[in-house]
């Protein structure tokens, strides 16, 4: 794909020793008119677009309830009438590859950015018309950007939680470990981020009932948390994140560290070796 040379060209030195960064412009432009334009599903009105986005079940159903056509009609005019234009790849291609709404096949995008910020000012208004038209504003104008979740579900019919962060804690029995395994895939799988508490789980090779060296320690439960969060995200449209924290005297914080920092490790020794 053109956009995707075009882009990376930007790191390529002209010959006073730039960045070529008139090739990021570029990079849009195609990205526009190559993937967006061909793809886009375009109505004939606002009153067509949103009954076919409710009656697909793509937005809420309530908002035709709590707004008037004409109403919704000011919004998307006011918004539109800003012209906006991303301002590079990186905004664009994330917008539309993690944001914007597609078919239910993915093969075609039925929102714009503006579409999308429409829809999000609608949901928080909650039929507020006034509220509404000031976050759409706020927004357009890039003076106000809700959190990714937010910004993300905000007005979807099928959609996961507007909470960016969830916080949990594991003890230390197998009934407390998978409850948390299943609650972090669960809250993954709606788009929320989740961090977890292993400090209470007993140490690697610890007796439990009085059988020594019965426990498996805190590193494979990580692991486990791991698999969840990159085979549980939310419709594929946002990728599972999560954080594990340990005490620093717990007995299994080397093996923690020595474990996740080895591929940094090996990063850095292959950069290393390369340039030797």
């Amino acid at each position: 794909m053109r956009h995707i040379e075009l882009n990376n060209e930007v790191t390529q030195l002209n010959e006073k020793g730039f960045f070529r960064l008139e090739k990021d412009k570029e990079a849009v432009a195609d990205f526009l008119e190559s993937e967006i334009k061909p793809k886009l599903i375009r109505f004939d009105s606002v009153a067509q677009k949103f009954t076919y986005m409710v009656e697909e079940d793509f937005y809420y159903p309530q908002v035709l309830d709590q707004y008037k056509i004409s109403e919704i009609e000011e919004i998307t005019k006011l918004v539109y009438d800003y012209h906006f234009e991303f301002q590079s790849y990186m905004a664009i291609s994330k917008f539309y590859k993690d944001y914007a709404l597609k078919t239910n096949d993915k093969k075609n995008y039925l929102e714009t950015y503006e579409d999308r910020i429409i829809i999000v000012a609608l949901f928080l208004g909650q039929g507020d018309f006034n509220k509404a038209k000031k976050t759409a504003i706020a927004m357009i104008e890039q003076r106000y950007q809700p959190a990714t979740p937010t910004f993300l579900n905000a007005g979807r019919s099928r959609r996961g939680e507007m909470v960016s962060c969830f916080l949990l804690e594991m003890d230390d029995s197998l009934n407390s470990i998978f409850h948390n395994i299943n609650t972090s895939g669960q809250l993954s799988k709606i788009g929320g981020g989740v961090a977890l508490n292993l400090s209470k789980l007993r140490s690697r090779n610890e007796q439990i009932k009085g059988i020594d060296n019965a426990a498996s320690g805190v590193v494979p439960v990580m692991k486990l948390l791991e698999d969840t969060f990159s085979y549980a995200n939310q419709l594929g449209q946002r990728k599972g994140a999560g954080a594990a924290y340990l005490n620093i005297f717990h007995w299994d914080v080397v093996e923690f560290l020595d474990e996740f920092l080895r591929p940094v490790t090996n990063l850095v020794n292959t950069c290393k070796s390369g340039v030797a």
